[in-house]
């Protein structure tokens, strides 16, 4: 165990909280000042907020502007999440801001308590979304190595760090290129006259809504909900439900290798997710009635249809489509089959399919790289702060 002193956080810095301008002013907002909200943490530097606020909003409120090179923690929902601010800017009250002193190395103080995130949320207090307050964080202790130790330290943890964030933008690439491709390749020339349109009934055999079911946290069947299916067009088997079919409800709600999931029902953001099911055992999988599952006929490619879809030009038609019902949006499967598509080939579908089965590859690779850094990240912060790197 380490032989460095244990210090409260509230000894080694300043500490200091956020506020919000009355909303009902329009002239509080808008302004020149960058005002962080736990959105804009995105454990590293920021450098931009996604709201502003003005000199008046600013004098109107318990907010202040924190010096650049101060660090930023979530106090509320997503708990101890960081950031370093790179330019002068203010906060809401949801997020603390802490000043280490002249004994306290700043990217250390950072990775300190980077390693405090597990205990800050179990220490949470609240239903919905739980909270910490300053008062918390002060009394944290981290130990206190001598200075030219915290930089040691803080370089490792920083050089783990740049290598997370080299591998997320390779995968951002890498997730980009096959929806990049398609816009180039089939919707820019669709649009430009060169290639002829079609409809998405060309492309598919068969259409079903799925199980009106009630969903289980247990059983034999596992069934696949919205929530299942991602914005960018992937299946998530995580947070699975469960149900019961008889044998004719198994022929009707199972899905098979290579069928369409389309979401008909959802915020106006989210309708129209699509992914393509894939099967690699002989579990049998269902999926629930905001979901549409789709079958292509012989000469079309389910990839191609997706990747349609979740191009931004698919994106763009599936929200001037939509329709809005009691705060959702809904596309049913008959306006899901009228859906303007460029027309291809069964050559040219196949020719993105694979396409898109290297841009997998390479993403799962790069997925695993990215869950190896990251356990490497826990582990050495641990080891840090108990004196034992």
């Amino acid at each position: 165990m380490s032989e460095w002193p244990m210090v409260k956080l509230g000894e080694l810095g300043k500490w200091a909280a956020g506020g919000t301008p009355s909303r009902l002013k329009a002239e509080y907002f808008g302004g020149i000042i960058p005002w962080a909200s736990i959105a804009d943490l995105n454990d590293g530097f920021v450098s931009m907020t996604m709201e502003s606020i003005t000199e008046l909003g600013l004098q109107n409120s318990s907010a202040k502007i924190y010096p650049k090179g101060s660090i930023l923690i979530a106090m509320y929902g997503s708990i101890g999440k960081l950031g370093i601010n790179v330019v002068p800017m203010a906060s809401n009250q949801a997020i603390a801001c802490f000043i280490p002193n002249e004994t306290l190395e700043r990217d250390y103080a950072f990775w300190a308590l980077y390693s405090l995130r597990s205990e800050l949320i179990m220490i949470g207090r609240g239903g919905t979304q739980k909270n910490i307050g300053q008062g918390i964080l002060k009394e944290q202790k981290i130990p206190l190595p001598p200075l030219g130790e915290q930089k040691r330290i803080a370089e490792i943890l920083g050089g783990v760090s740049k290598a997370i964030h080299a591998v997320e933008q390779q995968l951002q690439l890498v997730e980009s290129a096959c929806v990049n491709s398609f816009e180039r390749k089939f919707n820019l020339e669709m649009q430009n006259g060169a290639r002829d349109a079609s409809s998405i009934a060309d492309f598919i055999e068969s259409t079903q809504y799925g199980t009106s079911k009630k969903a289980k946290e247990d059983g034999d069947i596992p069934i696949l909900r919205m929530g299942n299916v991602t914005y960018s067009g992937k299946i998530d088997m995580t947070d699975l439900k469960y149900i019961d079919l008889d044998e004719r409800e198994l022929e009707k709600f199972s899905l098979k290798n290579g069928d369409l999931l389309f979401n008909r029902t959802n915020s106006a953001e989210l309708v129209g997710k699509t992914a393509v099911f894939e099967s690699f055992s002989d579990q049998i999988i269902s999926y629930a009635g905001y979901l549409v599952r789709a079958r292509v006929n012989a000469d079309s490619n389910p990839y191609y249809v997706s990747g349609y879809l979740n191009s931004p030009s698919g994106k763009a038609q599936l929200r001037l489509r939509a329709k809005a019902i009691v705060g959702m949006a809904n596309i049913n499967a008959r306006e899901f089959l009228s859906l303007e598509i460029p027309a291809a080939t069964k050559e040219e579908q196949e020719e993105f399919a694979h396409l898109f089965e290297k841009c997998e590859k390479i993403r799962h690779l790069l997925h695993r790289k990215l869950s190896l850094l990251q356990e490497l990240q826990k582990s050495l912060a641990t080891r840090a702060f108990a004196g034992l790197l």
